[in-house]
C-alpha cells in the first residue's frame, strides 16, 4: 500500500469518530492513589481528541486489569479506584542510543535521533508487572496495541515526538519497532473510548480534530 492510500485510510477511518467527543483532559498524575495505590509515581496519558481538562476525563487502561501478554489496551473513562489506569514511564534514552546499538531501524535516527525514548509500564496499584504497552509483531497500519513484555524488544519502546496544537502540548508516540515509514512512522493510536488502540501512520497534516487522536498528554499522580 502507498503512502498516499495509507493516509487516506487513516483519515477516513478517524473521520468517522471525529464527531463523537467527550469532555476532559490535561497535564500529570496516576489513577490510585498512594498509600495503597499508585500515587505521584505514576502518568496518565491521554488523549487530546476526548477534551482537554484537568483531570483528563479518559486515560490509557488496560481493559482486564489483567498483567499479561496479549491484554488489550483501551482509554476508559478516568477513575481513581482502578488500578487498570495505573501506569509508569520508564525513560530508556534517546533514538540515537538504540539506533548506536542496533535496536533500532537508521532510518528512525535520521529523522528523530534526539527524541526521548521510553516504555510504559503497567503498575496496577503501584505494583510493577514487568509488563508494557506495546506491539506483538512489526507495527504497521491497525496493529493492535497490547501488553507485552518489558525491555524484551523495541516493541515496547515508544519515541515522544512533542507537537504544539492550538489547546496545549502533546506527544505522538512513534513505535521504537517501526521498520519503514519513517517521514510517516507507525504511531499509538486511539478511535473511541473502550476501542483498542492501534498503530497508524502519523500525519502532522490531518485536521487538527484528526491528528488529536495521534497525540498524548501526560497527567502525573492520582486521578479523583
Amino acid at each position: 500500500m502507498s503512502i498516499k492510500s495509507i493516509i487516506i485510510t487513516i483519515t477516513a477511518a478517524l473521520t468517522v469518530f471525529v464527531g463523537v467527543g467527550a469532555t476532559g483532559m490535561l497535564s500529570a498524575n496516576a489513577a490510585t492513589p498512594a498509600p495503597t495505590g499508585c500515587g505521584s509515581p505514576c502518568t496518565d496519558l491521554f488523549s487530546p481528541a476526548f477534551g482537554t481538562a484537568t483531570p483528563p476525563a479518559f486515560v490509557l487502561d488496560v481493559r482486564n486489569q489483567a498483567g499479561q501478554v496479549g491484554e488489550p489496551v483501551i482509554v476508559a473513562r478516568a477513575s481513581g479506584t482502578n488500578p487498570g489506569e495505573d501506569f509508569v514511564l520508564n525513560f530508556q534514552g534517546v533514538v540515537s542510543d538504540f539506533v548506536a546499538a542496533g535496536l533500532m531501524s537508521p532510518g528512525l535516527g535520521a529523522l528523530y535521533s534526539n527524541l526521548i525514548v521510553a516504555e510504559i509500564e503497567y503498575v496496577p496499584f503501584g505494583v510493577a508487572t514487568g509488563f508494557c504497552v506495546g506491539v506483538g509483531a512489526t507495527p504497521g497500519l491497525g496493529t493492535p496495541v497490547t501488553l507485552q513484555p518489558c525491555g524484551a524488544s523495541v516493541r515496547t519502546s515508544w519515541i515522544f515526538d512533542p507537537e504544539t496544537t492550538s489547546t496545549g502540548s502533546y506527544d505522538a508516540l512513534i513505535s521504537g519497532a517501526t521498520n519503514s515509514n519513517f517521514r510517516h512512522p507507525y504511531s499509538l493510536t486511539t478511535l473511541l473510548p473502550g476501542l483498542q488502540l492501534f498503530t497508524a501512520p502519523m500525519e502532522s497534516t490531518l485536521p487538527a480534530k484528526v491528528f488529536a487522536h495521534q497525540l498524548w498528554g501526560q497527567f502525573q499522580g492520582a486521578l479523583p
